[in-house]
């Protein structure tokens, strides 16, 4: 699908991994809206639509997919970056995990997912098929390596992530009929505001299993490979990693006070 005249919803694209897509899409001559909480920095844009949003709340999203039809006439990419962290064992000596904590991140992380792209989807579908395949739509989630590797306590955000992955290929076939495709993103370590405060000590040890480059990701190198899995229409599916080859250890010395 050429990125060119087409409509885009992006979750969580004020910053971070979905920021650097918004920017590579308008680039492209893509339309972007934004669905966000954090939408006040957002500087004005030709293309670019900014809408303060919930996605864990049903009425927020459908309003706000109902603003982005309305103004940008479709949609045609879905990217659903938002997200967050969570951390948090299953039980302990002192007691059981926190439920409350685990329900919040699977809300946002994973729900969140399902209820913009539920709206999104159903709009794609009445798209006009477009160039030599059809095309009517395309919708990318990022997952995480977490999905596959999860590490000590990463329980919440673990389970968020893994589901994400696992709900590519079922929308995938799901949506097949309609000439809309699904794929997925699973980034490895990334400099983003989500891990800015992560201790200098951890970073370290995160990147030791790196293989190459042993460096945290660049936020345009996740959006060049979005804006790829966008542009080749045999790309369905399919989750990909972009992690310099990583695969993270059981447990961190950090965590456990060793680092």
């Amino acid at each position: 699908m050429d990125p060119n005249g087409k409509r885009a919803v992006i979750t969580g694209g004020a910053s971070g991994l979905g920021a650097a897509v918004v920017q590579s899409l308008l680039m492209a001559g893509a339309q972007v809206a934004v669905l966000d909480r954090h939408i006040a920095h957002i500087a004005p844009q030709q293309g670019l639509l900014a809408i303060e949003c919930d996605i864990t709340n049903d009425a927020h999203v459908e309003a706000a997919i109902g603003q982005v039809v309305a103004d940008l006439g479709g949609i045609d990419i879905c990217l659903n970056c938002a997200g967050i962290g969570g951390i948090g064992p299953i039980a302990t000596l002192a007691g059981p995990g926190d439920m409350d904590q685990f329900r919040h991140v699977v809300d946002v992380n994973l729900l969140g997912a399902v209820n913009v792209t539920r709206f999104a989807a159903h709009h794609m579908m009445h798209n006009e098929p477009q160039g030599t395949d059809g095309a009517r739509g395309i919708i990318i989630n990022t997952a995480s390596i977490a999905s596959y590797e999860g590490q000590e306590g990463m329980g919440p955000y673990a389970a968020s992530k893994a589901a994400l992955a696992a709900l590519v290929l079922v929308w995938a076939r799901d949506l097949s009929r309609h000439n809309i495709r699904a794929m997925g993103i699973a980034p490895g370590f990334f400099e983003t505001p989500l891990t800015h405060d992560i201790p200098d000590t951890l970073v370290d040890e995160l990147l030791e299993t790196v293989e190459y480059p042993r460096r945290p990701g660049r936020a345009e190198e996740f959006a060049e490979l979005a804006m790829f899995i966008i542009r080749n229409e045999m790309l369905n599916g399919e989750v990909i990693r972009i992690d310099g080859g990583t695969r993270p250890p059981a447990r961190t010395r950090w965590a456990a006070g060793e680092g």
